[in-house]
């Protein structure tokens, strides 16, 4: 990569450059010493000579790739080891051959042969564990990112954090974001780091068709490209740039990383850059998501604002108009009998229902506070809603199986769902006349124990309606606002329960409750 090289990954590699430079003169020394044939020459002379150069040049390599602090001592550590290793096995050879008195005249340059294998084995094997502990590195540092993620709130914050990991992290000194506006069809930069920023003065802004950055963000593909200056398509044929990865960000933009040396990125930055990338992405996706959540949020404030007051103008601005009209028609009606004035009682009265009804189905959306939800007693919760309801002539039965049961619930709103199940019951009779006459309501658990029902012997509801019943301002009766069973669903909701309609076993109507929380222990 292109990090300054650390002092002591100088030395490091400045000792195995020394260390191939002493074979390689040992070597040259057998060269001129060998009187052996030509093949023992290549084999035992001119190989190992080159293989001391390999590693020789192994080290410049190493200078070159630029790793971070301790990877080239790694690397020197593991090519140490290699040429002791393999001199020491060798050793063993030539000391046997000492003590019985048949030590070949080249032993030493058959040592040299040994230690030159050797480290240029250790080294290769430090490379590949240099590979390995690299991602290693580079995935540890991604995951300890994912905390400074979630701290971010706009598209630009991510991008700030995504260019400050890759340059404080990953080794990737110039890296830019740039994220994609619909409004004007481009990529714009929105953050660069700042060995980035003093090489480009002025990241350019790219429109549709324009550079490598845009191709790879029409496609969604990674590009890689080892000479930025062989590259026709490049966007500035000057630039200073010599390696580049251009990683697509998901569909908000693309993550830039460059080097001005070429070739300078291995298989580990690029699949690190991969990763990087595709979390920059999702964390994208869910700023998103949380900024529509908010936009949500503040809207739904902005209507419960609104429903609060319009249930103040109707709690009080209408009622008390209409107290004074009441005040005033008992006056009249005192004053003369008419028919005129009976008719606007019933409409001042039409007028109170309608009130009351509105207000409790503007209220029925309210949360249900935790704190006012405890273990209810359904039977004694019916009852006292039967109470508030006018049942002239009608007949309320709790089913044994209810007797003990509870529920729970904020009590005053459970009351409130059997008062207008009881009322809708009551309004939609037997016979097609809306009178109670004979009906029978009853309360009964679910069969499951999740709930209860309650049902009617009633005229039932036609399958074709069961799904509008729940509507606001449906209604079968001409003097109903519609806004009962309305109430009634929403009060569920807010509890969490759900509520359907069906038939009673008396082809009446049923209307199932499913609490979850229905408790039958007595």
């Amino acid at each position: 990569m292109t990090e300054r090289i650390r002092p002591t990954d100088f030395v490091a590699a400045l000792l195995v450059g020394l260390l191939g430079l002493l074979l390689s003169s040992l070597h040259v020394a057998h060269v001129v010493v060998h009187d052996k044939p030509l093949l023992a020459t290549v084999v035992g002379v001119v190989f190992p000579l080159a293989l001391s150069l390999v590693l020789c040049y192994a080290a410049v390599w190493a200078i070159r790739r630029r790793f971070a602090a301790g990877y080239t001592v790694r690397l020197g550590v593991w090519t140490a080891l290699g040429a002791v290793a393999i001199t020491a096995v060798v050793g063993t050879i030539t000391a046997h051959q000492l003590l019985a008195g048949h030590l070949p005249a080249d032993a030493g340059f058959q040592l040299a042969t040994a230690a030159t294998g050797g480290a240029l084995g250790g080294f290769l094997v430090g490379v590949y564990d240099v590979r390995n502990q690299r991602r290693a590195d580079r995935i540890e540092a991604l995951q300890r990112a994912t905390s400074r993620f979630v701290e971010a709130e706009t598209h630009d914050d991510v991008c700030e954090l995504i260019v400050d990991l890759a340059a404080s992290e990953l080794e990737m000194p110039f890296t830019a974001a740039w994220l994609y506006d619909e409004e004007s069809n481009t990529l714009d930069p929105v953050a660069i780091t700042d060995d980035g920023a003093a090489v480009f003065e002025e990241p350019p802004v790219y429109r549709a068709g324009e550079g490598l950055s845009w191709e790879a963000f029409e496609n969604g593909s990674t590009h890689v490209f080892p000479d930025l200056r062989e590259e026709p398509g490049r966007y500035n044929e000057d630039t200073p740039v010599r390696s580049e990865m251009i990683l697509p960000l998901g569909t908000h933009g693309v993550l830039n990383v460059g080097s001005r040396e070429p070739d300078a990125f291995d298989d580990v930055d690029v699949s690190t850059a991969k990763l990087l990338a595709s979390a920059a992405g999702a964390v994208l996706d869910r700023v998103d998501r949380e900024s529509e959540l908010r936009s949500q949020r503040r809207a739904l404030e902005r209507q419960n604002d609104r429903l609060e007051e319009f249930s103040s103008i109707v709690s009080h601005d209408l009622r008390n108009p209409l107290s004074v009209a009441q005040g005033y028609l008992e006056v009249a009606q005192d004053a003369c009998d008419s028919d005129a004035l009976a008719e606007v009682e019933a409409s001042h009265q039409r007028m109170e229902v309608l009130i009351s009804d509105l207000l409790a189905f503007a209220r029925a959306d309210d949360a249900v506070d935790p704190a006012d939800v405890t273990r209810v007693d359904l039977e004694a919760i019916a009852w006292k809603a039967w109470g508030m309801v006018d049942t002239e002539g009608a007949t309320l039965e709790v089913d044994a199986q209810a007797e003990g049961l509870t529920v729970l619930a904020n009590a005053s709103r459970l009351q409130q769902v059997l008062e207008n199940l009881f009322r809708n019951a009551l309004e939609h009779g037997p016979g097609d006349r809306g009178s109670t006459g004979d009906l029978t309501v009853r309360v009964t658990p679910l069969a499951d124990d999740a709930g209860f029902a309650v049902e009617d012997d009633g005229v039932g509801i036609p399958p074709t309606d069961r799904q509008q019943v729940f509507d606001s301002g449906y209604s079968t009766r001409a003097d109903g606002t519609g806004l009962g069973l309305g109430t009634v669903e929403r009060i569920c909701e807010s509890h969490g329960w759900t509520i359907s309609v069906t038939d009673s076993s008396t082809d009446g109507a049923r209307f199932e409750i499913r609490t979850g929380t229905t408790d039958s222990s007595g």
